[in-house]
């Protein structure tokens, strides 16, 4: 998947971010024997996505922060998709919020969604203007 930009030199220079077909493949391409559930979940975003005839990119930011997914629709909706596993720790809660949020500002018309993997994760008073849900909430809503 390449990065989100108009410009066909920064798409050039920056390299793709490369998913397997299924997240059962993880484990044949990664001999750490960790569960790699994050990995699992993003690949799973990804085909919802592409099941959804997104045209996708993932987004990088001056300062460094990348947003896993940058969709635009079919019907001309754009989203800013970050996905986490676990939102547990504080930390990555910040880390991943303070992504979207600089993503936003070069995509101000794109909505902003963060995914996780279970309902008990999820910080309570979230930031306005980011909806954080689970991934299986998201896959089951109705799509135009």
């Amino acid at each position: 998947m390449p990065i989100a930009t108009e410009s066909e030199r920064r798409r050039n220079s920056n390299p793709r971010k490369v998913y397997p077909v299924d997240p059962g493949l993880i484990g044949v391409f990664d001999a750490s024997g960790r569960a790699n559930l994050g990995h699992a979940l993003e690949t799973v975003v990804l085909n919802e996505l592409e099941r959804r005839k997104a045209e996708l990119g993932y987004v990088k930011t001056r300062d460094g922060f990348e947003v896993d997914f940058h969709s635009r629709l079919l019907t001309g909706e754009e989203e800013l998709v970050q996905v986490c596993a676990d939102m547990s720790n504080a930390e990555t809660t910040a880390r991943e919020l303070r992504a979207l949020e600089a993503a936003g500002k070069l995509y101000p018309k794109a909505a902003q969604r963060l995914l996780t993997l279970t309902r008990d994760s999820i910080p309570s008073g979230g930031p306005s203007g980011i909806l954080i849900q689970p991934a299986y909430e998201w896959m089951l809503m109705t799509q135009p």
